[in-house]
């Protein structure tokens, strides 16, 4: 079995789903950015503060490339996409799920959090327009989209289950 990939800009719902979907199916998770996390020995607002975007990305690119063999549900950064050797490598897999929702619903789950640098950096609309560049490079990358707007994460995971199980 290949890895399920969740795509998607912060805060739709990658990580909250991909763990309940992995309690589903008995799978493991990896959250990429935990998963770099521990590589680095560092946060990821640190690693951006230390060494800038640039070098995250790479990272980033790297650990999606090493996840390939793994049985696992990996839930991805959201900038992932922002790299054309990403979406292609993503777009190469058959379980690769694009969770969206509307800019407004992602507004009320972001604001204040301190955890992401891309928040703490950035005006509403700065980040509307972000989501707004992002949207279509997540459906290059993707095979399916779901949205999660006044969702219930139980809700999510039973439309995600028969692209699964197909």
């Amino acid at each position: 079995m290949k890895p399920i990939f969740f795509i998607g800009f912060m805060g739709v719902g990658k990580t909250t789903i991909g763990k309940r979907l992995g309690d589903v199916l008995n799978l493991p998770v990896i959250d990429m950015d935990h998963y770099i996390e521990s590589i680095e020995k560092s946060a990821i607002k640190d690693i951006f503060l230390q060494h800038g975007e640039s070098y995250f990305r790479d990272l980033e690119t790297k650990v999606l490339f090493e996840l390939e063999s793994e049985e696992a549900i990996i839930t991805t950064g959201g900038g992932v996409v922002e790299r054309k050797a990403n979406r292609d490598f993503l777009r190469q897999n058959d379980s690769v799920f694009h969770l969206t929702c509307s800019f407004d619903v992602l507004w009320e789950r972001l604001e204040g959090d301190e955890n992401r640098p891309l928040v703490q950096n950035n005006s509403k609309d700065k980040l509307s327009d972000l989501f707004e560049h992002r949207f279509p490079l997540y459906e290059e990358g993707s095979s399916v989209t779901i949205h999660t707007d006044h969702k219930s994460v139980d809700e999510v995971v039973q439309t995600i289950l028969p692209y699964i199980e197909s």
